[in-house]
């Protein structure tokens, strides 16, 4: 498992190579993507730290509150984390192998170029893990919202993905 801000940066840095700037709602869904065709592929989580079921979709934190500030506006900088040999914060890097790497780079050649909004809508689909736990939530309460890996896993193998998804990143 990988940081998911280095995972940030890696989409984020592709971005920029591909002249491609991104918004924040497209790196949260295109890293949502990545780790959910991760798991349907390897049977095991791209990044630590967990998904969360907000309104448009799923979030992880970590690289939301780096983020956030830009709004609708193409990110520019780099997420950090702390560094405690230099005792401060830094970009977090990146150091994939080649299989991951590709794997990555299809993912994002793939979703970056759908709407924000889109993605938005492929993350609401009925019976999605997002939506499960969204609907879950107005008849209990859901501890952060946290959107279970085994269920993610479980939709991007045998649910009803969306024909886009299917098609395309899927074999990534």
């Amino acid at each position: 498992m990988y940081d998911a801000r280095a995972v940030a940066n890696f989409f984020l840095d592709r971005a920029s190579k591909e002249r491609r700037p991104i918004t924040a709602m497209t790196l949260l869904k295109v890293l949502y993507f990545a780790h959910a065709w991760h798991l349907a592929k390897h049977e095991k989580p791209l990044v630590a730290q967990p998904f969360e079921a907000w309104q448009y979709g799923p979030v992880n934190r970590v690289v939301y509150e780096q983020i956030k500030a830009m709004g609708s506006k193409p990110i520019e900088k780099r997420l950090q984390s702390f560094d405690s040999v230099a005792c401060e914060f830094r970009d977090t890097p990146h150091n994939f192998d080649n299989e991951l790497c590709r794997f990555l780079e299809n993912i994002f050649d793939y979703y970056s170029e759908f709407h924000p909004f889109r993605l938005s809508d492929l993350t609401h689909e009925k019976g999605s893990p997002w939506e499960l736990v969204w609907s879950e939530a107005e008849k209990r309460a859901v501890p952060g919202m946290i959107i279970p890996n085994d269920i993610i896993m479980k939709w991007f193998r045998e649910g009803s993905v969306g024909r886009e998804q299917k098609k395309g990143a899927g074999s990534a």
